[in-house]
């Protein structure tokens, strides 16, 4: 099968990115011939996927996503896929990956005029593209998203299925685990008697990264606190007390997060918005007790395991900073045990053998 995977963006540390490349290989390793369709690539190529970088032009966001839709259109039919698999709204796919929201969720509540903007009607235009009759498959991250969608959007049940989770095998617990711990505390300079949080994720704003932080400055001063993902930390510090930065590593995008994630104590993850959240899982299965909030799609799983703590909507800060404080008091407690025993489910590694699954039944 000749199979394109449809991606606006790729780069190597974004939980979207990371489910794509499991996907293709899973592809590859079946046989099939995947051609990746991006308006940018940035890192190592996925070995036996060719790259085909369209050109996109436009002065917004959703007017450079409006030229990708376009770019997609045109290279689907000179390159006579057998099946189109997308992981941004676009018209066209046989099967959609529903890595975002339901934007008409968000649009609910905006004044009724508001949608009538481009950027709005466009990113509507888009999703109805794939809602509609003559739609994809659509492939939902957990029953949550699923909701939201069903809430807006007519979809029969054959138009739809909720994916498992995807884990990397590789970031459960070592068996050289309290080595690796040792090691990668060391390398930071951090001793055992000090508490060491993670806050991992590229998009800080989405992620919380300004909730993280007062809650982090509301700790005594045996804490510390590790920054990693694919932004720009600096306007989030700007604010703390010089003696609260010096307690806060920037460690920018890592390789590493299996090593980070056995010298942490606690993930820290107080998210705006997300539709999955796959570090939450990554972190159970390690067994580092997670904070998370609930607007997290994969908070669900947190409860779940019994692997950490869920903060509800609507946010305060107090309750956060309160439950990271009787948190650290305590950890591991039982967390760390929890998340290890919920980690051996192998129902939690199959997300990229269930899509290519499904891509390969879709009519």
């Amino acid at each position: 099968m000749k199979l394109a995977m449809v991606l606006y963006h790729y780069f190597p540390y974004g939980g979207l990115q990371r489910d794509f490349a499991r996907i293709a290989r899973e592809a590859v390793g079946r046989g099939h011939q995947v051609v990746a369709l991006v308006s940018d690539w940035q890192g190592d190529p996925v070995d036996g996927v060719e790259v085909q970088t369209l050109p996109v032009s436009g002065g917004s966001n959703h007017g450079r996503m409006a030229a990708f839709a376009r770019a997609v259109a045109e290279a689907c039919q000179a390159g006579k896929f057998d099946r189109v698999l997308g992981f941004n709204r676009l018209p066209g796919l046989d099967v959609y990956f529903a890595a975002d929201s339901c934007f008409a969720e968000h649009v609910q509540s905006k004044p009724r005029p508001v949608r009538w903007l481009p950027r709005y009607a466009t990113y509507l235009k888009l999703e109805r593209a794939v809602t509609g009759e003559d739609g994809p498959l659509m492939l939902f991250l957990n029953e949550d998203q699923r909701d939201q969608y069903l809430r807006h959007y007519p979809l029969a049940d054959n138009r739809y299925q909720v994916l498992p989770p995807g884990i990397e095998p590789d970031r459960r617990r070592p068996d050289n685990h309290a080595a690796l711990r040792q090691q990668t505390r060391d390398a930071l300079g951090v001793s055992e008697s000090e508490r060491l949080l993670l806050f991992l994720g590229s998009g800080f704003k989405v992620k919380g990264l300004d909730r993280a932080l007062k809650a982090f400055a509301s700790l005594p001063d045996n804490s510390r606190l590790m920054i990693v993902g694919n932004d720009d930390a600096s306007p989030y510090l700007a604010s703390l007390a010089s003696g609260v930065r010096e307690r806060v590593l920037v460690l920018g995008p890592r390789d590493d997060v299996t090593a980070l994630m056995q010298a942490a104590d606690l993930l820290l993850h107080p998210a705006y918005r997300e539709s999955a959240g796959m570090v939450l899982l990554e972190a159970t299965v390690a067994g580092l007790p997670v904070l998370t909030t609930d607007t997290c799609g994969y908070a669900r799983y947190v409860r779940e395991a019994g692997s950490g703590e869920v903060i509800a909507s609507p946010f305060q800060q107090s309750a956060l900073n309160n439950t990271l404080q009787d948190m650290l008091d305590r950890v591991p407690g039982s967390w760390q045990e929890a998340g290890l025993h919920y980690g051996q489910n192998p129902a939690l590694y199959r997300l990229a053998q269930t899509v290519v699954d499904a891509v390969e039944g879709v009519a």
